[in-house]
């Protein structure tokens, strides 16, 4: 689904993810707690290919980010094992979680 004004980014474009002045970077996972996938958005190159490694079929591209073939609960603690951490989440029926990683 595209939303007003977004641009489709490819998983190739995503090495170059902008870093945070504060010596941060952020992610956002999108997902359903019963649904059997989720959407996360602002890996590089090296995470997509580790996440998607994990996780079989993953790696289709939605708009800005990439699919993840996992309940949103085991990509978020495959993503933990990576050196994120949760800072925030918000959403009912469809949640969206920004994590952290220091660099």
């Amino acid at each position: 689904m595209e939303t007003k004004g977004s641009q489709n980014v490819s998983a190739c474009n995503l090495a170059s993810v902008p870093i945070a002045e504060d010596g941060v970077i952020y992610i956002a996972i999108k997902g359903s707690l019963h649904a059997s996938d989720c959407s996360v958005f602002g890996l590089g190159n090296e995470e997509i290919k580790a996440i998607t490694k994990k996780f079989p079929g993953s790696g289709s591209n939605v708009v800005n980010g990439v699919m993840i073939k996992a309940n949103v609960l085991q990509a978020i603690n495959a993503l933990c094992q990576l050196g994120y951490k949760i800072v925030c989440s918000t959403g009912e029926a469809e949640i969206t979680w920004t994590l952290q990683r220091d660099i």
